[in-house]
């Protein structure tokens, strides 16, 4: 095992890092068997699904990691996602601990990486095709498209500045439109997207849960409910795919703080807990749970925030709006002037920051291998910047309205605590 990873390292209270690529010396995801990326091939082993399709899916976890320990799945399996629930170093499990994080959880936590950047629309699309971001190309939260000619807020599928959510998903729009690779469900998981129910119209479910089976819940006794009901059908019953959002929206609000992992993880786990007292205790045990994060977040300051669109010396020298997100903004220069681009940005950017080209982030493995998406170089421009803790890069469009509060967390960088999540996994009884 590569010791750079430092996957033991949580024992002896070394934090966390991850192998650094060879060209920029950065950190990079764990794609080979060791990040998000790699738990729903696991998955599709373990329930024996055949997968269509090319290329393959990446790779299953490594065996010290695999939730089935290299066999079939003896019953349901339920997919948890936490947004924002991040890995805690040594130094601050003690912190969680007394916040009241369930004992359970924790003793069955183990690290992986996500992949990058580290932000949700990037994750899930990784999750739901069980391919990195450098084969579906969905690659930032705010992504230009060049079909559309236009930067898009991909949550909301419409162009940056437009008020209106899902204007780009028109009659003929399609999930391939915007992500290069089909779900996992189009290509043989059968499957239950379990999330919340005001997300079921909107373009980007449609595009990740493309091929699956929807239910949506209202609260956190509604998905208790549901959640019973979908596992007591009739088997071989599907993998349910759940969503739960709530954690990274205080974070993102009031910042990272152990009692916000501890409240919600300690609701999840009376969601768990309901939807476990339905069924047959058989059943119960028999069902595999798997619970992540896609995320975790780091503090940002207002002091330490850097406003592109305040530095019209370096605004002059952008053809299009930053994208990517406010911990890695990507950026594209007018013709002939990156040079120029990249001296401006150094001239405010802080300490610690580190602006690279983009084909060699992409070479060193950042997004994952290849075959890469046909449209990878656009979608992702000329420049990576990347900022320390507690920086953020924002841009306001010109005429945009000013935000109402200023986010104290954020994430889509490569800092320990944005890239490592934790994977826990066991039977529904002792979860």
């Amino acid at each position: 095992m590569d010791s750079s990873r430092n996957d033991s390292g949580t024992a002896s209270g070394r934090p966390l890092a991850a192998p650094l690529g060879p060209k920029l010396g950065l950190p990079r995801p764990i794609y080979e068997g060791r990040s998000l990326v790699n738990v729903p091939s696991s998955i599709a082993r373990a329930v024996g699904a055949k997968i269509a399709g090319e290329p393959p899916l990446a790779p299953p976890l490594d065996s010290d990691l695999d939730p089935f320990a290299g066999r079939r799945a003896e019953g349901p399996v339920v997919v948890l996602l936490v947004d924002g629930l991040g890995w805690r170093d040594p130094d601050r499990t003690a912190e969680r601990a007394r916040a009241g994080f369930p004992a359970a959880w924790a003793a069955r936590a183990r690290p992986i990486t996500s992949v990058f950047p580290t932000t949700t629309t990037v994750v899930l699309t990784s999750l739901t095709s069980a391919e990195p971001p450098s084969r579906h190309g969905v690659v930032g939260h705010r992504m230009y498209l060049p079909a559309y000619g236009h930067v898009a807020e991909i949550l909301r599928m419409s162009p940056r500045g437009v008020p209106d959510p899902d204007t780009l998903a028109g009659p003929e729009w399609s999930p391939s439109m915007v992500s290069g690779m089909p779900t996992i469900f189009r290509r043989g998981l059968p499957g239950v997207a379990l999330t919340r129910s005001k997300f079921q119209p909107t373009a980007f479910t449609r595009m990740l849960y493309d091929g699956a089976e929807f239910d949506g819940f209202a609260t956190g006794a509604d998905f208790a409910y549901r959640l019973g009901a979908l596992l007591r059908r009739p088997e071989p019953g599907p993998v349910i795919f759940a969503y739960w959002d709530d954690l990274d929206t205080v974070q993102h609000v009031h910042g990272p703080r152990a009692e916000f992992d501890a409240f919600e993880a300690g609701q999840l786990g009376r969601v768990l807990a309901s939807a476990r007292d339905r069924l047959a205790p058989d059943l119960a045990r028999r069902t595999t749970v798997i619970i992540t994060g896609d995320h975790g977040q780091v503090p940002i300051t207002p002091s330490a925030e850097i406003a592109i669109d305040q530095h019209p010396e370096v605004v002059a020298l952008l053809a299009r709006p930053p994208t990517g997100d406010r911990r890695a903004a990507f950026l594209t220069a007018r013709s002939g002037r990156r040079a120029a681009l990249e001296d401006a940005l150094a001239a405010i950017l802080p300490a610690g920051h580190r602006v690279v080209g983009m084909a060699d982030a992409l070479d060193d493995g950042l997004f994952g291998p290849g075959p890469y998406h046909p449209e990878i170089a656009e979608r992702l421009g000329d420049l990576l910047v990347l900022v320390p803790p507690p920086a953020s890069i924002t841009y306001r469009l010109p005429g945009g309205m000013a935000r109402d509060r200023f986010l104290a967390g954020g994430h889509g960088g490569l800092d320990p605590a944005e890239l490592w999540v934790p994977l826990i996994s066991g039977p529904l009884t002792e979860l």
